[in-house]
């Protein structure tokens, strides 16, 4: 796999995991952050599919979803399908980050899924 390149961010004083970043604790208003990386699999939580993408996707549609990390962080990911069949909350997903799309035939990278 390759190595994730998000950051998230534990409150220092009631241990809250944020990301992205934000300037204060949504749940303490504490204001110290500890940075560190998702770890491991992810399960995923939430899922929709898109019809209408922005400028820049050749695909038709896009199924996107909001996992959670082992260690707890969340984040909004491509799901690596061609269908909604067999997509399912809490089934386990891999990681990667990859080239989610093109820009002037540059590769943006993002997040995505793959079910396992």
């Amino acid at each position: 796999m390759s190595e994730i390149k998000i950051t998230a961010y534990k409150c220092k004083k009631c241990g809250h995991i944020h990301y992205p970043q934000h300037e204060r604790c949504l749940k303490c208003k504490g204001r110290e952050f500890e940075e560190f990386e998702p770890e491991g699999n992810a399960k995923l939580l939430a899922y929709t599919q898109m019809f209408n993408l922005p400028w820049g996707f050749d695909e038709r549609f896009l199924i996107i979803g909001i996992a959670q990390f082992e260690n707890g962080v969340k984040a909004l990911g491509q799901i690596k399908a061609e269908s909604l069949g067999g997509i399912k909350s809490g089934m386990t997903l891999k990681p990667s980050w990859e080239p989610v799309r093109y820009v002037y035939g540059e590769p943006v990278y993002g997040l995505k899924f793959e079910p396992l």
